[in-house]
Formats: C-alpha cells, sequence, structure tokens
C-alpha cells in the first residue's frame, strides 16, 4: 500500500554493476539493478548469487528493505551475504555502512523497510556457480522436523532445502533438497529464460489450482511425477526463477496474497498443528504452504528469526475488496497469537494485519530501530505504512 500523498523513488534507472572482484568473490552494484541482471552478469565469470528470495525479478534495493531470505540453508538471509551499503540520507550526504563503520546504519538499513534512507548501491558476497542434483522426499507433518536434522542438515552436500505442505489436510507434504554433485548435468541451460512460453501453462494451472478444489488434490500427485525424474542442473539456473510464473490473469474478483511466519525450529511442530487447524475452520483458500529453513541473526535490528527457525509461507487466495481483506485479518491475527505463542515472529511486507500489541510483542526492537531514525532523519522524511501505523505510540 503506497503511502497516502507521499512521493515514490522509483530506483530501475540506477542499476549499474559497479564492481566484479572475480578472485574474491564480490560484486558492487547499485541498489536498481534486479537479481536477474545480476545473475546474467556474473554468470559468465562462473559465479553465483549467495542468497535471495526464489524469484529474481525484485531488485536488490527492494530486497535489502525487507532483508529478503531464500532456500539456501547456510547463508538463507541477505543480510549476512552484505559486506557494506552506501545510503542517501535524509540530509542529502551520502554515507558508507558496514559492519565496523557506521554501524548503526547498517543495523539498522537492512531489514529497515526504506525508513532510515535510500540505499544506492551495496556490496555483496558471492559464490561459486555448481552443479546440483534434486532429491525428492514424501513426509507426513508430524516428521517433517525430524527429516530436516537426519537427511538436511546431517549431509554436508545439501545446499537448498524446501518443504511443501499440501491443502486442504495439511498433513502430507513433500520435502525437496537440492545436493552438490559431481554428476553429469541433465540440462546444460545456464538460467531460465524470462520469456519462456511455458509461463502459459504456468498460469492457467495456477488459476485452475485456485479455482477448483479437485486440482488441490491432484497438485501433490502431479508434483511428485513431475519432481522424480532425475534433474541436475546448474545453481544460477536453480536461482533464475521468474515470479511471472505465478502472474495472474486478473485481480478480480480474487487476488494472491503471502504471510509468512518464523517460527523456532523446536516449537515449529506445534505451531504447524495450530496452523492447519485455524485454516480449515476458516475455509482459508491457500495454494501452498512451504517451510524454509533460516538461521538466526543478530545483526538486523528488525530481525525477524533472531534464533534458528523454519518459515512458514503462505501462498493465499483472497477476495479482492476492502471488507474481504478486512475479513482475512481476523484469521490471520489468530495465527498471529500462534507464532507469538510459540515464540516466533511474523514477516513485515505483505497486508498489515497485526494489531498492535501483536507488533509490539514481535518487534519490540522498533523502538531501537526509531531512535536511530531519530538521530538521521529527525523530520521524519523518510516514511512508510509501518510506521504510520504501528510508530505513532511509540
Amino acid at each position: 500500500m503506497a503511502y497516502p500523498n507521499g512521493i515514490v523513488i522509483n530506483m530501475k534507472k540506477l542499476n549499474a554493476i559497479i564492481n566484479l572482484d572475480n578472485e574474491n568473490k564480490t560484486i558492487t552494484v547499485q541498489a536498481g539493478a534486479t537479481w536477474h541482471k545480476i545473475q546474467h552478469y556474473i554468470d559468465s565469470y562462473n559465479l553465483s548469487i549467495t542468497a535471495m528470495q526464489s524469484y529474481n525479478n525484485f531488485t536488490l534495493g527492494g530486497s535489502l528493505s525487507v532483508n529478503a531470505h531464500g532456500r539456501d540453508i547456510q547463508y538463507c538471509q541477505l543480510i549476512n551475504t552484505v559486506q557494506s551499503i552506501q545510503i542517501v540520507l535524509a540530509d542529502g550526504s551520502l554515507v558508507n555502512a558496514d559492519r565496523s563503520n557506521n554501524s548503526d546504519l547498517f543495523n539498522a538499513a537492512i531489514g529497515g523497510y526504506g525508513l532510515l534512507g535510500v540505499i544506492t548501491q551495496a556490496t555483496l558476497k558471492l559464490t561459486e556457480n555448481i552443479p546440483l542434483k534434486r532429491k525428492v522426499q514424501p513426509c507426513n507433518l508430524t516428521d517433517f522436523n525430524k527429516l530436516f536434522f537426519n537427511t538436511v542438515t546431517s549431509d554436508p552436500s545439501t545446499v537448498f532445502y524446501n518443504t511443501d505442505i499440501y491443502p486442504n489436510q495439511y498433513q502430507t507434504c513433500l520435502i525437496t533438497t537440492w545436493h552438490k554433485t559431481k554428476q553429469s548435468l541433465t540440462s546444460t541451460t545456464r538460467l531460465q529464460s524470462h520469456d519462456s512460453p511455458f509461463y502459459i501453462i504456468d498460469r492457467a494451472l495456477e488459476f485452475f489450482t485456485r479455482r477448483m478444489p479437485l486440482a488441490k488434490s491432484l497438485r501433490l500427485v502431479a508434483e511428485k511425477i513431475q519432481k522424480i525424474a532425475p534433474q541436475i542442473v546448474w545453481r544460477n539456473h536453480e536461482m533464475s526463477y521468474s515470479v511471472h510464473q505465478l502472474a495472474i490473469h486478473t485481480h478480480f474478483p480474487t487476488t494472491m496474497t503471502l504471510q509468512e511466519y518464523f517460527i523456532p525450529i523446536d516449537q515449529a511442530y506445534t505451531f504447524a498443528k495450530k496452523l492447519r487447524s485455524i485454516l480449515k475452520k476458516n475455509w482459508v483458500n491457500v495454494l501452498n504452504v512451504s517451510i524454509r529453513y533460516v538461521t538466526a541473526d543478530t545483526t538486523s535490528i528488525m530481525s525477524y528469526a533472531p534464533q534458528d527457525s523454519f518459515a512458514f509461507v503462505l501462498y493465499l487466495n483472497i477476495v479482492n475488496a476492502q471488507k474481504n481483506i478486512t475479513n482475512s485479518c481476523k484469521w490471520t491475527q489468530k495465527i498471529i497469537d500462534a507464532a507469538l505463542k510459540n515464540n516466533g515472529t511474523f514477516y513485515l511486507p505483505y497486508i498489515m494485519c497485526a494489531t498492535q500489541n501483536q507488533f509490539d510483542q514481535a518487534y519490540p526492537q522498533f523502538k531501537s530501530l526509531l531512535a536511530i531514525k531519530h538521530i538521521y532523519d529527525p523530520t521524519n522524511k523518510f516514511q512508510n505504512m509501518l510506521l504510520k501505523k504501528y510508530g505513532t505510540s511509540m
């Protein structure tokens, strides 16, 4: 939701690659560059992005502002791969910040939702582009946690991890992992094309899945068949999905939205059971629930996972009308309560359904962020809906 009567700065043309240090595997990029552009630049050097969200259409600056995370089980959160940032402050000054210099800005701006200033560029750690082999393992909700430690983290070759829980029973799941391998590639394509004709098929399947309950029941069968075939691809290929694969044709009468909850490892199953109960009781039209692993981060002031956690990512279909969005917040608040009861948090980039008390409980460190903001932006030149809804009482 755009800030009322605000000015939005379009950063897309500030998208240059400033420097690539091939030997030390680092890259300095302007914040308007998309991950797609960065991937195409570094692929010829056989380098790969260390951590990013699943889809590569987003800009670096946007990803930094929400401290995005991905499927990589070593680095997880983007802040873990950032060496330094450059940021324009409210007084117009251009400041460099890292973990040693202007560390308060570094810690506040990454995951700070644009409240500290405009991030103009960043230097990131890269990794090698290597072949990865896909492994698929069916599971039950009761044992996904145990299987994660017994088969995923215990295997040093594991690079990416994801578990999908299938509606409407939320009991059957599928673990997909990608592993380092020396076996021959099954596809030599280095990056996925954004002009793929198969997006038509992807979008059609998404349409039928959200409109027809039977399609959901068949999805698990279809994905098992699809993923059981051996697949060995470049790391860059597996990290170059386009969000256009999910783009829906119309946003009326329904549209898609995301929610995400971060739950400490030892309490994840308890939360999962409560989540299942709430979703079923309220007849929520869920297309998918994904579980990711997120290592602890205590660098970002607004850290959503201060301890090792599982991220529950919900992909939802809701009626696109204010009354229905408001009603959806009622059961969303119940999920937030379940997350808080299990010492978890919720992700902030999506529809802001949390009450003030829920927000304060999940993010007590917001007061620290505002204290730093007051130093660098005393007149509140940089604002957003997060500040408007939850910051006025502090």
